[in-house]
C-alpha cells in the first residue's frame, strides 16, 4: 500500500495508487482522478496534483470528459423523453436535463428546447451506474450564469485547457481583453467553449486563438493574437 503523505501545496506530478491524508476539520472537495477512502484521498488516475483551500483534483488531458458534480459544462441537446431532454455533454453516456431545472421556469413557461440547442448547465448528479443529471440553476433556484446560449459559436478544445481558461488568473485571456472590446466566452468543463463577439471576424479570431495559445509562453500570446488578427484582416 502507498504511504500516506499530506496533499502537497504545489502541483505534484502523482501516480495511481498515491494516497495523501484529508484534513482533519476541514470542507475539502475531492475532483476529478481522485476518491475518498477512510480519510485519505487515493488517486485513480496519473496526472498533476493540484489544491486549493476548497478542493483538491488529478489535473490531466483526458479524451473523453467524466461527469463530476458542481462542474459546469456546455452541452447540446440530443433529443427529449416527456419532459426531459437528453443532453450530449461529451461524456460516455448523455445527460439529463429536466425542462422546468431552469431559473423561473413552470411547466407552462420554460424554455423552447430543440435538438441543437445549447445549454450553459451544472452537473448536479453523477454516478457510473446511471446518466448524469443536469440543472441550470443552484439551490436557491437562481440561474447564476447557467442558460440557454443563443447564437455566439460553439469549440471543442482539450480539457486541460478549459480548466485553464477558468482559472481566475489566467494569463491566456489578457490579450483578447486587450484587442477586443465586445465579446463573451462560456467555458464548460467538458472540453467546449462558447464564443460570442460583435462581428464574425472577431469570432473567428478568437476561436483561432484559443486552438493555439494553450502551450504558449505568456510573453508569445499577444504576437500570436496580433498575427492571428492581421492574416484574417487581409483575407477578407
Amino acid at each position: 500500500m502507498a504511504e500516506v503523505q499530506e496533499i502537497p501545496a504545489t502541483p505534484t506530478m502523482v501516480m495511481c495508487g498515491d494516497a495523501f491524508a484529508f484534513p482533519q476539520c476541514t470542507e475539502l472537495t475531492v475532483g476529478p482522478g481522485l476518491r475518498y477512502i477512510k480519510n485519505t484521498v487515493n488517486c485513480t488516475k496519473p496526472g498533476v496534483l493540484r489544491a486549493t483551500n476548497k478542493s483538491v483534483w488529478i489535473d490531466r488531458n483526458s479524451k473523453r470528459y467524466v461527469p463530476v458534480v458542481e462542474e459546469r459544462v456546455i452541452g447540446i441537446v440530443a433529443g427529449r423523453i416527456g419532459e426531459d431532454c437528453r443532453v450530449d455533454v461529451g461524456a460516455a453516456h448523455y445527460a439529463m436535463l429536466n425542462g422546468v431545472a431552469f431559473e423561473g421556469a413552470t411547466q407552462r413557461n420554460k424554455p423552447d428546447l430543440k435538438i441543437g440547442s445549447l445549454v450553459f448547465a451544472k452537473v448536479i448528479a453523477a454516478n457510473k451506474d446511471v446518466e448524469p443529471e443536469l440543472s441550470c440553476v443552484n439551490k436557491n433556484g437562481k440561474s447564476n450564469g447557467l442558460q440557454v446560449l443563443e447564437g455566439g459559436h460553439l469549440i471543442s478544445c482539450s480539457l486541460g485547457l478549459c480548466r485553464k481558461l477558468r482559472q481566475p488568473t489566467t494569463p491566456l485571456t489578457a490579450p483578447l481583453i486587450a484587442h477586443f472590446k465586445l465579446f463573451e466566452l462560456v467555458v464548460g468543463m467538458n472540453g467546449r467553449v462558447w464564443i460570442h463577439s460583435d462581428s464574425v471576424k472577431h469570432t473567428l479570431c478568437i476561436s483561432m486563438y484559443l486552438g493555439r495559445c494553450e502551450y504558449l509562453p505568456e510573453e508569445e500570446l499577444m504576437p500570436l493574437l496580433k498575427d492571428i488578427v492581421k492574416r484574417v484582416e487581409s483575407s477578407a
